[in-house]
């Protein structure tokens, strides 16, 4: 390729072009080598684009290799700029380069080897390699890939939407596929590292819309012998623009018939009479032991009724011995 200005510009060029041609490829509706022939695509795509980023802002001789010319390999090029982003703010390219490399072991299996059919899987990665790379282009080319033509990418794909999270938990206990369990073992490992990006994506029954899934949540659920806790925090702002949140305490296991039934089978001899009303009483006056949830928030008039907390059945059994 002749060095000069147009150099970053040809590179993408030519990486936008094998990105539509994916996509174009993955969206058409009878075509048997679909995810092969994608992944190839999506891949090559994506070494053009990090062979620009390498050529404009780490160093423009580090595209080359030995001395006839020849450019360095996919793998070489996507370890440079995860090293570069990474350095620059940490982790930020970790959860991208995984998922490439997922990509690439996939492709380099199914080109010199006929692998196990992994479709579902297969569009999870891809789909998430084609929002990575949309964002990448923004980021740092400054480059809307979605107004050539007036095309617009809704993630990828007229496939029948599906939760990454039931997928993987199913295909986690089924599994006699080496790349399935790879898979999982770099979401895990992300989760260990603290990175919650995740390296896959699923849909709802609306396209447009895109789930959310998390490292911790992918894992909590597929590893069946996994303690994780799962904490939601929220980042207090001024900033007016900013969506409004209504926070709402997790709500006690017990309802008041299942409190009773607890009761009876700790202590046979409890009497449901007047004495455990007055009880009760106590109970409801206590945020600790009670919380009480209107049946409609949206109507201030409407019936209330309260849960109970475990701790709940032996306050009540200790009040109820004085």
């Amino acid at each position: 390729m002749a060095r000069g200005k147009s150099v970053t510009k040809q590179l993408l060029d030519a990486s936008v072009a094998a990105l539509f041609a994916g996509i174009e490829i993955h969206n058409k509706p009878h075509i048997a080598y679909r995810y092969s022939s994608c992944v190839i695509l999506i891949i090559n795509a994506w070494e053009l684009a990090l062979k620009a980023f390498v050529y404009k802002y780490i160093d423009k001789k580090k595209i080359f290799e030995g001395t006839k010319g020849h450019t360095i390999s996919f793998t070489k090029a996507a370890d440079i700029v995860r090293i570069h982003l990474n350095t620059i703010k940490a982790n930020s390219f970790e959860a991208v380069f995984n998922n490439l490399m997922l990509l690439n072991e996939y492709r380099c299996k199914d080109v010199h080897f006929v692998g196990q059919k992994l479709d579902a899987l297969m569009f999870m990665l891809i789909s998430k390699a084609v929002l990575n790379y949309d964002n990448f282009i923004k980021t740092h080319f400054n480059k809307d890939v979605t107004k050539d033509d007036n095309l617009i990418i809704l993630p990828i794909g007229l496939k029948l939407p599906l939760n990454p999270i039931e997928y993987l938990k199913q295909e986690y206990k089924l599994a006699q596929d080496d790349f399935v369990s790879h898979v999982i073992q770099n979401i895990k490992e992300l989760n260990a590292a603290n990175i919650q990006e995740s390296i896959v994506v699923g849909f709802d029954i609306f396209t447009a819309s895109v789930k959310k899934a998390t490292n911790a949540d992918i894992v909590a659920a597929i590893d069946s012998e996994a303690t994780v806790k799962l904490t939601k925090v929220v980042r207090v702002t001024d900033d007016p623009n900013a969506p409004l949140v209504r926070m709402e305490p997790d709500l006690p296991p017990l309802t008041y018939k299942e409190l009773r039934i607890k009761l009876k089978k700790k202590m046979p001899s409890i009497k449901f009479g007047q004495d455990f009303n007055d009880i009760m009483k106590k109970v409801k006056k206590n945020k600790e032991m009670c919380c009480e949830r209107s049946l409609n928030p949206r109507n201030p008039k409407a019936l209330k009724t309260c849960f109970y907390y475990e701790k709940t059945v032996d306050f009540i059994i200790e009040q109820y011995g004085k």
